[in-house]
């Protein structure tokens, strides 16, 4: 399976000094894709992170830290688990990827990751298609699940497979509903959930 990945995340990536910005570009996947490329699926609240650089080296990795608040694909009995972003600040040094968002403090959200043994680019899989999140409704007074630009999702076509043509991500995967489908609210993290472990089965 891992073997797969680099035909499904492709990154082409351009470096510009003195700073270092590093641009991207990632494939259009179905969320059929993003849940059987995950090694580990999780909800999980970020509560830390540190910045890493070894000596001589340009480039720069910000670990975050999680802590663990449900297992829903794969296996993992810690309680915290910590995932690498290449990118952040050192002193004077700023490494940026375009079209890349780390999770940030206080976070929560459900977290696809590609591979909880290797330092990568980014570790979710399909990068904002693999990071969710969610968020309290004021309105309908409950958590609700979002894509991580924000947009609500209703639903989960599990059945919706994106074509193998090279079609470029714009962040939500094929398969994830984010319009307004009448009669239906935004999904729940448990509603969520179980089309994901149904997905995963």
């Amino acid at each position: 399976m891992r073997k797969t990945l680099s035909r499904f995340w492709p990154m082409l990536v351009i470096c510009l000094m003195p700073g270092l910005l590093l641009a991207s570009s990632i494939k259009l996947a179905d969320m059929a894709e993003i849940t059987r490329d995950a090694q580990l699926v999780f909800e999980g609240r970020v509560i830390g992170t540190r910045v890493e650089q070894g000596p001589g080296e340009r480039t720069i990795h910000t670990w975050v830290r999680f802590e663990v608040l449900d297992v829903i694909k794969g296996s993992y009995d810690q309680p915290v688990i910590e995932l690498s972003f290449l990118g952040g600040t050192r002193g004077d040094l700023t490494v940026r990827v375009s079209d890349m968002q780390m999770p940030t403090a206080g976070e929560h959200g459900i977290y696809f990751v590609e591979d909880i043994g290797r330092r990568l680019v980014n570790p979710l899989v399909g990068w904002s298609q693999g990071h969710f999140l969610v968020k309290y409704d004021r309105k309908l007074k409950r958590q609700t699940i979002t894509t991580l630009s924000g947009k609500p999702v209703s639903d989960i076509d599990t059945s919706a497979r994106q074509s193998r043509m090279a079609e470029l991500s714009h962040g939500i995967a094929y398969g994830v509903i984010t319009k307004e489908v009448p009669g239906k609210q935004p999904l729940d993290p448990e509603g969520f959930k179980a089309l994901i472990r149904g997905m995963a089965e």
